[in-house]
């Protein structure tokens, strides 16, 4: 079940995001920025839309998206993450589409997600291409020498 993240998941959303294996430290340490700001002032102001996929008591996975400052109708998916043991059993996929009705009930148009192009995030490119985004731009070195900044876009 995919519901609005309560206090009580904030531990499980930053060991979802640490045990991934490819953030880094400064990753892990911005997801906890953007769910302290998200706890402290809300969704509305904050503009972070964390949602959990729970099973249980047990979080499997999480989301967090919101609106994209200055333009109309456009959201990001800021991360999104499974757990180890969830993985490649539909936990990413539901995730991504609740975001997804989510935005286009908000009245969004396109989804804008930011990625790495190292090899190590090959699995998550594919992933966004196989939920229907396209890969819709690359800033070579954006991140460091040969880590590029991959852009992926979906109409919803």
């Amino acid at each position: 079940m995919i519901v609005p993240a309560s206090e009580s998941d904030g531990a499980s959303i930053v060991a979802i995001t640490a045990e991934a294996g490819v953030f880094t430290a400064q990753e892990v340490a911005t997801v906890e920025e953007l769910w302290a700001e998200c706890r402290r002032h809300g969704e509305k102001v904050s503009g972070y839309a964390f949602r959990v996929y729970r099973e249980g008591e047990t979080v499997l996975g999480y989301t967090c998206h919101g609106p994209h400052g200055l333009a109309k109708g456009v959201y990001d998916l800021y991360w999104i993450a499974t757990a180890q043991a969830a993985r490649r059993k539909g936990v990413g996929r539901a995730l991504m589409a609740n975001a997804e009705e989510e935005v286009r009930r908000s009245g969004g148009r396109l989804i804008l997600v930011e990625t790495s192009g190292t090899p190590a995030y090959k699995p998550t490119r594919d992933f966004y291409l196989s939920c229907g985004y396209e890969w819709e731009a690359t800033i070579r070195d954006f991140y460091d020498i040969g880590d590029d900044l991959v852009f992926f876009t979906k109409q919803v």
